[in-house]
């Protein structure tokens, strides 16, 4: 009889433990949080558990609430991968298990079970991991689902040594002023897959059409990187292409976050306030899906680490007269191979091949590798098709155009490289000149201990390539001169300025060039075009008014040599 008992003890826990994800949800709703009066199919309640796991499921996914305060914040009762927008979440946690999830004086009281008492904490976070990994009623083996074994060992660990792993909450933006987003939480374990890499889609509704001009991050000081894209619309982002269109994707060598209709707009790779020069912002509608990358990595593996990315992003109505800044994410990436031993690796930006040149003004860049890269810079090609100055330094030493660093070290720090800024933006050409390409490249240097061949990966196993950028396509209204290279035998002004609708641009050439010749209004509109040829050494001079017919007011006259843009400010009075 004895052996029974066992048996079926063991049955029982074992069926615990075998419970898919939404088996152990339902069991807590419908058996703690369930009775005749409250929460039951009869109740005018909105939030109902009685029923099977079918019907529960419906009664929850992606339903709008009934209390109008969680209508006014645009909530659902299970908002699926938006832990933070479900009132079932916040009604079952509150400010006492998680500040971000409290509730207020309009949407009742706290939602306890059949005996009063708040569910554990296990209970609360595994109903939050469910929602975050997208709320379904069944996952495939292979697609990422919550993890109840790392719930248990997490709050297990927080009982018996009392050390909270959660980073400090970073304090919200001032009302009206801007909000406050999270990822997370998200546990990684001590052993096995103790680097992981996801993707969540995150929906953003703003009072008007938005401006944005700050974002800052605060991530787990163990995190790899955070890379923040915007879909280029609300279609987008539900089309089935979308890695994460109903749960958190899982990034893998051929499912990369790179890929789909959606643009980078941001990259974080430890805590920094990302705020854009006066006259520029991010241009994002009032219904925005934000794509967020997440990877991280249990570097230490002796505890259960719960990652989060909190972003507060600043804003305010848009104005016609803001200049939008764009960003640029490039990489090689099937075709790096890092052999043993010590080697330099040149890659092109692939706009580079743009058939159409276009000049961007950058403003801000840095580059990646993984552990095995020792130096990063990135070269102007210029159209000649030559590895001409540099413009990013790895080891954010040498600047250039006026340039600044932060995070410069000294050396290539591959965890966390430098970032460059240029305050009054750099412009750089882009494009076909014939057979050759002008625009950006960069150069890696690595260092293969391995004994073996490295390919591109998205983990830190393999190496990888990576550069970004943000840029406007105009130049600012502030700039002044750019790009003075004198010392170089590059001579160039506009003569005289102020001028009566009558001048010159005037300039000299120490060799043989490939020249263009514009100008451009303060919105950055081209009003002239008035060379585009190769010409010999020495001083040259292009008539600018009579023909432009310019009105008066401020003009920037843009001489590209060989791919390098030089920039002039001036001014026709009456």
């Amino acid at each position: 009889m004895r052996k029974f008992y066992i048996i079926v003890f063991m049955f029982v826990l074992f069926s615990a433990n075998a419970q898919t994800p939404f088996q152990r949800v339902y069991t807590t709703l419908n058996t703690k949080c369930q009775n005749s009066t409250c929460h039951s199919a009869t109740s005018s309640e909105s939030l109902k558990f009685d029923g099977t796991q079918s019907q529960v499921h419906t009664a929850l996914f992606n339903v709008s609430s009934a209390n109008a305060s969680s209508i006014a914040k645009l909530e659902k009762l299970v908002k699926p991968q938006h832990p933070y927008f479900s009132f079932l979440l916040r009604k079952i946690a509150g400010a006492t298990f998680d500040t971000d999830l409290s509730i207020d004086a309009n949407e009742g009281a706290m939602m306890n079970d059949i005996n009063g008492q708040q569910l554990s904490k296990k209970e609360i976070e595994f109903i939050r991991q469910w929602i975050t990994f997208g709320a379904k009623q069944t996952y495939s083996g292979s697609e990422p689902q919550p993890n109840w074994g790392l719930v248990n060992q997490f709050y297990d660990s927080l009982e018996a040594n009392g050390i909270d792993r959660f980073i400090s909450k970073p304090p919200k933006p001032a009302a009206g002023t801007g909000i406050q987003l999270r990822m997370g939480p998200i546990f990684l374990p001590i052993t096995g897959e103790i680097e992981q890499e996801y993707l969540q889609q995150q929906e953003v509704n703003f009072p008007s059409i938005p401006e944005v001009n700050e974002i800052d991050g605060f991530m787990n000081q163990q995190s790899h990187h955070f890379l923040l894209f915007k879909f280029d619309d609300v279609a987008a982002a539900s089309n089935s292409n979308a890695a994460d269109v109903d749960n958190l994707g899982k990034v893998a060598l051929l499912n990369t976050s790179f890929d789909g209709d959606k643009s980078l707009t941001a990259s974080w790779q430890n805590d920094a306030n990302l705020v854009l020069p006066s006259g520029t912002a991010l241009f994002w509608d009032q219904k925005t899906i934000l794509d967020m990358n997440y990877h991280i990595k249990n570097f230490n593996a002796s505890f259960v680490l719960p990652c989060d990315f909190y972003f507060n992003i600043y804003f305010k109505p848009r104005s016609a007269s803001t200049i939008e800044m764009k960003s640029q994410l490039s990489q090689q990436t099937l075709s790096l191979v890092v052999p043993t031993g010590i080697h330099s690796i040149d890659y092109n930006d692939p706009v580079n091949n743009l058939s159409t040149r276009e000049t961007r003004y950058l403003w801000m860049m840095a580059g990646h590798t993984h552990e095995w890269g020792t130096n990063f810079d990135m070269y102007h090609r210029d159209s000649l098709g030559n590895v001409a100055e540099k413009i990013y330094d790895g080891a954010g030493l040498e600047t250039n155009n006026n340039s600044r660093y932060e995070g410069s070290l000294g050396y290539w720090d591959w965890h966390h490289p430098p970032i460059e800024y240029w305050d009054q933006l750099t412009p750089i050409t882009f494009g076909r000149y014939g057979s050759k390409k002008a625009g950006l490249v960069s150069r890696a240097v690595y260092n293969n201990t391995t004994g073996s061949t490295l390919y591109f990966s998205t983990q830190t196993n393999g190496e990888m390539q990576l550069w970004y950028y943000m840029y406007t396509t105009e130049p600012l209204a502030t700039s002044t001169a750019i790009n003075d290279n004198s010392a170089e035998g590059i001579y160039f002004e506009v003569m005289p300025n102020p001028m009566n609708n009558n001048g010159k641009l005037v300039y000299t050439l120490k060799n043989e060039a490939a020249v263009e010749a514009t100008v451009v209004d303060l919105t950055g509109k081209l009003v002239a075009q008035m060379r585009s040829e190769n010409e010999e050494p020495g001083a040259h001079e292009i008539s600018i008014g009579s023909g432009a017919k310019l009105s008066s007011g401020i003009y920037f006259a843009r001489l590209s040599i060989n791919g390098i843009v030089y920039t002039k400010k001036f001014v026709v009075s009456e």
